[in-house]
């Protein structure tokens, strides 16, 4: 009980973190895009398998348009294509996104191999189109540099990079595609500028894009874990709340109105195994006269520790009231309960309160009922009862079985 009670402390010191931390970044008026250390981890791992679903999606469609939209490029726009090279350009790209999906976005996949992958199947596909045109025979056009800017226009505005990928990206083809242009001369310097111009001129607004679509899915993301954390802490206060309702504030155990839901579940299984024990402290008020109410409080502690760590797993130990304590045993037999019944008894009468410097010892009476014939818990609680009584009246401090 102690460990779950630390467990649970620790559970909504964590939730109160997170739940600060949060907050503290949505208050944060900059651009940037990493949380603090708990937080980033958290969300890495909470979006994990959507964004998984997400890139199987991307990629699989993603590689069905390039290799479709290329081909419909070559059949309609460009004359007597180098089909060759067309087919190094998207049957290559195309296979390595399905390698790629099927290696790399698999559950459990590391966040950050996840996004390599999907980085490096994208630099292929676009450095595909701008080598093919790097390494035409001459003289290579002002239109065959331009049809290799929409692969990396593609990659940018369809495929879900978060935004350091696709910067590397968006840096990577600018420079390929300015050594390219450099590398031949035949095309004018003042076209080649304007080439390069033109391409940063169409990808940076999809930097700027993925730069705020990132910010935005991260700030509802926020939104999101911030009502988790709410719910998760109303609804732990609300299983406390229902534990100390169902719990004795006194001696920790189960009390009356736990006990009579576990009865009434005992009592609806069909069978005739079982049984109930009613175990009263003997001389109680005298025991509290004497010593204190203090006193009494501790010696109806220790007893209810000490029945609980006599009973097996199956057994339930609730206090009935006042001194009285409640041993429900569902698959006891008559004879069965008794032994218990005994062994209950004498693990009470060894034990010692140290009351004033004075060793004390107590005592308990123990009234058994057998469920055979009994179908009610007021039957059964009754019978209980009534043994109980006789075992007061022929002495204290023994056993009868109803």
């Amino acid at each position: 009980m102690i460990e779950t009670a630390r467990s649970g402390v620790i559970r909504e010191d964590r939730s109160s973190s997170l739940e600060a931390l949060a907050e503290s970044e949505l208050a944060h008026p900059g651009f940037r895009l990493k949380f603090p250390a708990a937080l980033e981890v958290r969300y890495w791992h909470d979006i994990a398998a959507e964004r998984v679903k997400e890139l199987r999606f991307i990629l699989l469609w993603g590689a069905a348009l390039y290799f479709g939209l290329g081909i419909v490029l070559n059949l309609t726009i460009i004359p007597n294509p180098d089909w060759r090279g067309v087919s190094i350009q998207l049957i290559g790209p195309s296979l390595a996104a399905l390698v790629v999906r099927h290696v790399w976005l698999r559950d459990g996949c590391a966040a950050a191999m996840r996004e390599a992958g999907l980085l490096a199947i994208c630099l292929l596909c676009t450095l595909a189109a701008i080598f093919i045109v790097a390494v035409k025979p001459a003289p290579a056009t002002l239109r065959d540099f331009l049809l290799a800017i929409p692969p990396t226009s593609f990659a940018m505005i369809f495929v879900r990079l978060r935004f350091r990928q696709a910067a590397i990206l968006f840096l990577a083809n600018i420079g390929a595609f300015v050594l390219a242009l450099a590398g031949r001369p035949e095309v004018h310097r003042g076209d080649a500028m304007f080439l390069a111009g033109f391409m940063a001129t169409i990808l940076l607004p999809s930097l700027v894009g993925v730069h705020a679509f990132e910010r935005a899915a991260r700030r509802i993301y926020l939104h999101g874990l911030l009502e988790r954390l709410r719910n998760e802490k109303l609804a732990a206060s609300n299983a406390a709340l229902t534990g100390l309702s169902y719990t004795d504030s006194l001696t920790g155990i189960p009390n009356r109105r736990q006990l009579d839901q576990a009865l009434s579940a005992f009592l609806a299984v069909p069978g005739s195994a079982g049984a109930l024990l009613l175990i009263d402290i003997d001389m109680f008020k005298a025991f509290n006269d004497r010593h204190g109410h203090l006193a009494g409080d501790t010696c109806l502690r220790q007893i209810a520790q000490c029945l609980g760590s006599c009973l097996q797993p199956l057994d339930q130990l609730a206090r009935f009231g006042g001194e009285e304590f409640v041993v429900l045993l569902p698959q006891a037999t008559s004879r069965e309960a008794a032994q218990s019944a005994e062994a209950l008894r004498e693990a009470v009468q060894r034990l010692r309160f140290s009351v004033q410097g004075q060793s004390v010892g107590i005592t308990v009476s123990i009234g058994v009922a057998a469920r055979e014939g009994l179908d009610t818990p007021q039957a059964l609680i009754g019978a209980a009862d009534a043994a109980l009584y006789a075992a007061k009246r022929a002495g204290r401090n023994r056993v009868l079985v109803a």
